[in-house]
């Protein structure tokens, strides 16, 4: 018998992929990958599948890695090479290696690497260069340790809110886009029950 999608429901916020891992006795990172996987069509560039899998194992050490799930589906498509420029412009791959490599300025909106991490809003704050942010496991620790303390202290639960913007409309509105890929992701990890 497979479960129904609202017994997941009843699993603490951020542990699904775990339970189910926990369950299954399949590694976190590669339900991870999987469910990824399902998501995208089975899309994920080849160059860059041994970058995801090391994205999705640091997912996986943290004591949330459906949200990560979440917003790398969300802001990525789980590429890991990725860079987004004033919303105008999207690079991947080497293209997206070389822009950064050249350097940005503090106050240049660009959305870089598997969690979009904006240059301009998080990333110009820190002493990191631009091109670190695209390595996925790097940018799971940045937003775990950096941003995520930043946005709970000044927007408490609605931290995913603000981590898209602090205009209240754009922010419920990835609100709810985090959360239809949350239910997407319930949806593909029930399958593994």
């Amino acid at each position: 018998m497979v479960p129904n999608i609202d017994f997941l429901a009843s699993i603490p916020e951020g542990q699904a992929i775990q339970y189910v891992s926990k369950k299954r006795d399949i590694p976190c990172h590669v339900l991870f990958l999987a469910a990824a996987g399902k998501a995208s069509s089975n899309k994920l560039p080849a160059d860059e599948r041994l970058l995801m899998m090391n994205f999705a194992k640091a997912a996986c050490d943290t004591q949330n890695p459906d949200i990560l799930w979440q917003i790398a589906h969300v802001e990525s498509m789980f590429k890991i090479r990725i860079v987004n420029i004033e919303g105008k412009q999207v690079l991947t791959g080497n293209d997206a290696k070389k822009f950064l490599l050249k350097g940005l300025p503090k106050n240049k909106n660009v959305d870089i690497g598997p969690l979009q991490i904006n240059w301009k809003a998080n990333g110009s704050k820190w002493e990191y260069e631009p091109i670190k942010y695209l390595n996925g496991e790097f940018s799971v620790d940045f937003l775990s340790n950096k941003i995520l303390k930043t946005y709970v202290k000044t927007c408490g639960d609605k931290w995913i809110n603000c981590y898209h913007s602090y205009n209240k409309d754009r922010g419920l509105g990835y609100r709810n886009k985090i959360e239809l890929s949350g239910r997407k992701l319930r949806n593909i990890l029930v399958t593994y029950l």
